[in-house]
């Protein structure tokens, strides 16, 4: 399901300017095409989530469509108060993107576990959540995540 995220996010990026990717800390060949063809509209912050919200924030407050991307508990635990603070209250149009789901990354321990994403987000009134069970669904809302003019958090399996 990532994969095919990527795929579909780098050809919506070659028509739509306004689209930027922000990820942390992943090293992995996911987003090269992204990083390769469009190199200023990709970001990859490193282990620096708070960082890396912020930044997605000034961009959807500057007019940009903010994609940002890591795996679930560092995308939404470790920058908790800033999603809280901007992204919700303000109803900024950043799209969070989770990989993994439940022990997607069990063997990496119990810091990579993503079993509460569903209970964390509902603290959040303004960000819609998705849960696609398959790519057909993931499919289905890509689109409709990327036009939605509020915050959106989609999250996918490994």
């Amino acid at each position: 399901m990532r994969k095919q995220f990527s795929e579909k996010l780098h050809q919506e990026m070659a028509k739509n300017k306004d689209l930027f990717l922000l990820t942390g800390d992943l090293g992995y060949g996911l987003w090269d095409r992204i990083r390769i063809d469009y190199p200023n509209r990709f970001y990859n912050v490193g282990s620096s989530e708070q960082l890396m919200m912020g930044m997605a924030a000034g961009l959807a407050m500057d007019g940009k469509i903010p994609i940002v991307y890591s795996i679930t508990p560092f995308l939404l635990y470790r920058p908790f108060e800033t999603i809280r603070n901007y992204v919700d209250h303000e109803k900024l149009p950043v799209k969070l993107i989770g990989g993994g789901r439940d022990k997607d990354y069990g063997y990496l321990g119990f810091s990579h576990w993503a079993e509460e994403d569903k209970q964390v987000m509902k603290v959040f009134k303004n960000i819609k959540t998705i849960h696609p069970k398959n790519i057909e669904i993931m499919n289905k809302n890509f689109n409709w995540i990327l036009d939605k003019e509020t915050p959106v958090y989609m999250n996918l399996k490994r």
